[in-house]
């Protein structure tokens, strides 16, 4: 029977690196232009975000991470529900993680096109061929572990992420103070400020926003390498949480400022208020600068998120529900065979870009299958938290929802509500479509009944070998 062994603990994450490798998971500067098409509603749309989503998902991970502090959703889905249901949560986190980073290294790579050819980042040869280089040297780089990962993670979000927004959102505040006529509709009427849920287009962006903030819980696969994980790790996850709700908000609206709504693209808007902010100030040469910082700390996003769902899938795998090759680590700790896998799986995905010439239609499908994906994981996640209240009300948590059972029976039900309400959004397509509307939502279908299958299958097939924990046991 394979026996899991812990990660090594020889190096500690300290506090400040932890909020930077948290924060890193999350926070983006693509979101904003997203954000600033909806113009002031964004204020009302991220309220709401961060009650339905962002506040649920920050204080029960803090418990669920203080209480079990093993790897994150396997661990605690496992404990609630049993092993095989653990594993499909943590797959499910797993292979969301394959769709979504794509994306993400997309998006990297048209970035760092804008300041010198903006038509090479639609050039589907040239994204691909950059998005299978750029992924595979960041996997490579983090085969040296954690230490390395913590580095790229600080200098990506302080240089990348932290210092390109605070320089936008300081544009704006002079762009606004300057006297200059501004974009955002800034009239006091009930529709420019509240979306009306009649409309698909508002439902759509409400759970963009949200998964504008997903990722948030990855962090929790850390918890065994953290300097005081029960101290430390709620207190990360709040700061990391509370800096990217205010960055995020007042860099959409210094984006809303500047650009017409229907002037903003969702792929490079940043980059376009970056270039309309220096051109009227007369900085036009800085913009190659901006759109290399705001490459930077993309490709950081990138590394964090090689090897964050990673280690939740590692510790499935060291418990025998994998082959045994896959549970193998070098001698930085790192599971090079789950590495690799990942990367080529990623690199099959790539090739997508090639087969449809549309490279913004790609953007969409693999992001609404992360959507899918991610909320039925976040809807295990949920109430796997209630139930540990009541099968495992022995194990110390050092940090708590607060209001008893009350508390994380409304913090649940809340996420939960906003779990399934993005499932649900998720099969509405994005516009212009150059198949039936019926063709994307048995795409969306068939991606999460296969997504669903494939690890009940491999859990049926590695039976006889997994190393299940003792019931005695209140960590997994």
């Amino acid at each position: 029977m394979q026996q899991e062994k812990p990660p090594s603990t020889e190096h500690k994450i300290a506090f400040i690196p932890l909020v930077l490798i948290t924060t890193a998971l999350f926070l983006t500067m693509r979101n904003m232009p997203m954000m600033a098409e909806t113009g002031l509603q964004m204020v009302l749309l991220n309220t709401i975000t961060v009650f339905a989503y962002l506040l649920p998902t920050a204080l029960i991970s803090a418990e669920l991470a203080t209480g079990w502090p093993q790897n994150g959703v396997f661990h605690w889905v496992e404990a609630a529900f049993g092993t095989p249901v653990g594993f499909i949560a943590v797959f499910l986190q797993w292979i969301q993680s394959i769709f979504g980073v794509t994306t993400i290294v997309a998006y990297t790579t048209a970035t760092l096109t804008y300041a010198f050819d903006p038509e090479l980042g639609s050039n589907r040869y040239y994204i691909t061929f950059s998005v299978l280089a750029l992924y595979w040297a960041a996997t490579l780089i983090n085969f040296k572990g954690t230490q390395t990962s913590e580095r790229i993670s600080g200098y990506a979000v302080s240089i990348g992420v932290l210092l390109p927004s605070v320089l936008l959102i300081g544009f704006g505040i002079y762009y606004l103070f300057s006297g200059a006529p501004i974009a955002l509709d800034t009239s006091p009427t009930f529709s420019n400020w509240v979306p009306s849920l009649s409309e698909t287009s508002s439902l759509i962006f409400f759970m963009s926003f949200v998964f504008g903030f997903v990722g948030i819980e990855v962090s929790a696969s850390h918890a065994n390498e953290v300097d005081n994980p029960q101290k430390n790790y709620p207190r990360a996850i709040f700061t990391a949480a509370i800096a990217g709700f205010i960055i995020t908000l007042a860099g959409g609206l210094a984006v809303s400022l500047i650009l017409e709504k229907g002037e903003i693209s969702n792929l490079n808007g940043a980059l376009q208020a970056f270039s309309a902010y220096l051109n009227a100030f007369g900085l036009s040469t800085l913009i190659p600068l901006s759109a290399l910082l705001v490459a930077l700390g993309a490709a950081g996003q990138v590394s964090t998120w090689i090897v964050g769902p990673v280690k939740g899938i590692w510790a499935a795998s060291r418990r025998g529900l994998l082959p045994q090759r896959f549970s193998k680590a070098n001698k930085n700790n790192v599971p090079t065979a789950l590495l690799i896998l990942q990367a080529c799986l990623i690199s099959l995905i790539s090739f997508s870009f090639i087969v449809f010439e549309n490279v913004n239609l790609v953007f969409l499908v693999l992001t609404s299958t992360s959507v899918l994906l991610y909320s039925l994981m976040y809807l295990l996640m949920y109430v796997a938290a209630i139930r540990l209240r009541y099968t495992h009300p022995h194990i110390a948590r050092p940090y708590r929802v607060p209001g008893g059972n009350w508390g994380i029976w409304v913090l649940g039900a809340i996420g939960a509500t906003t779990a399934i309400s993005c499932f649900a959004i998720g099969f509405l397509p994005p516009g212009n479509l150059p198949f039936k509307v019926e063709s994307f939502e048995v795409l969306m279908a068939t991606a999460v009944v296969l997504a669903l299958l494939v690890p009940i299958g491999i859990w049926a097939k590695q039976r006889k070998y997994i190393q299940y924990p003792s019931k005695t046991r209140g960590h997994s």
